[in-house]
């Protein structure tokens, strides 16, 4: 399986993560799920809990003349929480 970076923002902290996986869409636990309590400061616990009610809403987009990197956004708290995703290895 390839592995996929990923890359989420939110209120101008960052985080990366990785995973092994099919593909990148259907595996939010790399990206959302298991986030670390602190690694986001602005995303409490209730924005948690939104974001992960919302993760899978919307779809990938590729990034325009990049390959292998698609991205989406998911309006959290009435701010964007972004992620990118990157297939690192094929």
């Amino acid at each position: 399986m390839p592995l996929y970076t990923y890359i989420v923002s939110y209120k101008g902290a960052s985080r990366v993560t990785q995973g092994s996986h099919s593909n990148f869409k259907g595996f939010i636990s790399s990206w959302c799920s298991n986030i670390p309590a602190g690694s986001l400061p602005a995303l409490t616990p209730a924005l948690h809990k939104e974001l992960t009610s919302k993760a899978y809403r919307g779809e990938f987009l590729a990034i325009p003349n990049i390959k292998n990197v698609w991205g989406k956004t998911i309006e959290v708290g009435e701010s964007e929480f972004s992620i990118i995703a990157v297939q690192t290895q094929p």
